[in-house]
């Protein structure tokens, strides 16, 4: 009989050798694994083979591909040194039967990794292989030329693009050829063709699209639209009658010969990692709103000032400056305004109408039936500067919005003593919630006084629960628009009032610092010249 050895006895301070802790992560669904592995790029995914035997063929059916390289930032030691070949060997060696449900990628590398010729090849493979989603990235600097036979597809669901140019032949495909885009999402691309005409569209982005030769849209069942600041003219639009959210963000300024995006400079291209979730639509009001000229001009960096204004400047995205109306109802006697509801004040009209960005009506083109194709909306956003000129030229035939629940307006509605507001409450009969957002030229002298006659200027909106108004500390058109409110039958209890910092001072704090950068441009010019 064999002798078993005794036990080893443990040395002083030593463990006792512990069980091996079971795999709980390898013991997941093989679906919710692939799913895991789409938050990775794909090289990241492929190394995932040589945890165990459980993992060596997951990588091969998992549903996403995403080959986003970060531009001139290469993802650290992490990245495959060959990237081209291995994005061949990658669609090579995948399950042949798995479909790529989804693929990420930029048009070309500008370090060389690989061509724009390679990125389309890999669209192709994708679409091939019943891709539903496509999120391809291009670069301010070279927009991505696309293949329109590639996205021949009637698996393609959501087409999501930005630095990419989008000619006559590529909307013709993505209309007529892709019978199941429901979702199509542009960012700072170039429509050069004339139409998008869809009846499986359901949603649709576009930001900072350049549309100089004039787009019509054509989505009979839309339900999501999203335009912000659209560049050389607005898009026309024809047959929404299935909306139901919609923001339209002007800016005149984009509308200009002169104008020039100063947002990206300085930035890396911010649709690398675009978030997927369903908040996309809720964007925060007025984020990314610029009112005339981009707000970087006049911000110079190097130069802090001497003077400390303090709260009274800036403003703070908190609940702290939210008020119901009837705590500042006091800060305002209602002195020096006569009875017929003006300004006593000399220059009281020098301000009333705000800056608008310099253009004419006669130079702005496109935008037709902006308004009106809304008109079944239940969530409505309209934001431009004062004096804009598509959204006044629109609303001279105002539709009736009966469905209508929630409504944000710009500082656009506020002119001409709120005539523009008045005849949207007037046609809104079921709204319940409205958000106002005034914005005062930057450099006005003082806050812009003017009187506002209640009488004859009625509306009836019987369920209007809340009115939120967000203006400048030094802006008094929120009493006057307190009175109006309260003239017709809305409670102060309903009305809540979001102050930011003065405007008046912000302005003098902006012309000093733009002093100051002009003193430090021509000094250091002075001196290198020297």
């Amino acid at each position: 009989m064999r002798r078993r050895s005794p036990p080893r006895r443990r040395r002083a301070g030593e463990e006792e050798d512990a069980h091996p802790s079971p795999d709980r992560l390898s013991a997941l669904p093989d679906a919710l694994l692939r799913r895991v592995m789409s938050s990775h790029k794909a090289w990241e995914v492929v190394r995932t083979c040589v945890l165990s035997r459980r993992w060596r063929h997951l990588w091969a059916s998992a549903p996403c591909v995403d080959l986003r390289l970060r531009p001139g930032c290469p993802d650290g030691d992490t990245t495959p040194e060959e990237f081209a070949r291995f994005a061949r060997s990658l669609f090579r060696r995948r399950d042949a039967s798995a479909p790529v449900d989804t693929l990420r990628l930029r048009s070309s590398d500008v370090d060389g990794a690989f061509d724009e010729d390679d990125a389309k090849s890999w669209i192709r493979t994708a679409v091939k292989r019943r891709a539903r989603v496509i999120h391809l990235i291009g670069h301010r600097d070279g927009l991505a030329a696309l293949e329109h036979a590639a996205f021949v597809s009637r698996h393609l669901r959501i087409l999501k693009l930005s630095y990419a140019r989008l000619d006559d032949n590529l909307l013709t495909q993505l209309s007529s050829r892709c019978p199941s885009l429901e979702e199509m999402d542009l960012k700072d691309c170039l429509i050069s063709g004339s139409e998008i005409s869809s009846s499986s569209l359901k949603t649709l982005a576009m930001v900072k699209c350049n549309m100089f030769w004039g787009l019509t849209i054509t989505a009979p069942n839309l339900v999501l639209l999203r335009c912000v600041k659209p560049i050389g003219q607005a898009p026309s639009f024809n047959n929404l009658g299935s909306i139901v959210a919609g923001t339209i963000i002007l800016d005149d300024y984009c509308f200009s010969d002169d104008f020039e995006d100063f947002s990206k400079d300085g930035l890396d291209e911010t649709t690398d990692d675009d978030s997927d979730d369903g908040n996309k639509w809720r964007p925060k009001t007025g984020a990314g709103y610029g009112f005339g000229l981009p707000q970087k001009r006049h911000r110079p960096s190097g130069y802090k000032d001497a003077i400390d204004y303090g709260s009274d400047i800036e403003s703070d995205d908190n609940q702290a400056n939210t008020y119901e109306y009837s705590e500042i109802a006091s800060d305002f006697d209602g002195s020096g305004y006569n009875d017929v509801g003006h300004s006593s004040t000399k220059d009281g009209n020098l301000w009333a109408h705000g800056e608008n960005s310099g253009c004419s009506d006669s130079k702005i083109s496109g935008g037709h039936n902006i308004i009106h194709s809304l008109s079944n909306a239940t969530s409505l956003e309209l934001l431009a500067d004062a004096g804009e000129v598509i959204l006044t030229r629109e609303l001279k035939s105002c539709p009736s919005f009966s469905n209508l629940k929630t409504l944000c307006l710009g500082e656009w509605s506020m002119a001409a003593d709120f005539d523009r507001l008045l005849l949207f409450l007037q046609c809104s009969p079921n709204l319940e919630k409205l958000f106002l957002e005034l914005k005062l030229s930057f450099n006005v002298r003082k806050a812009m006084e003017l009187g506002v006659k209640p009488n004859g200027r009625s509306f009836a909106c019987k369920h209007l629960r809340m009115v939120k108004i967000k203006c400048s500390k030094d802006d008094v058109r929120v009493h006057k628009l307190a009175r109006l409110f309260k003239a017709n039958g809305v409670s102060v209890e309903k009305i809540f009032v979001r102050r930011t910092g003065s405007t008046y001072l912000r302005g003098k704090k902006t012309m000093k610092d733009l002093a100051r950068h002009e003193l430090e441009f021509w000094g250091d010019k002075f001196w290198g010249d020297g």
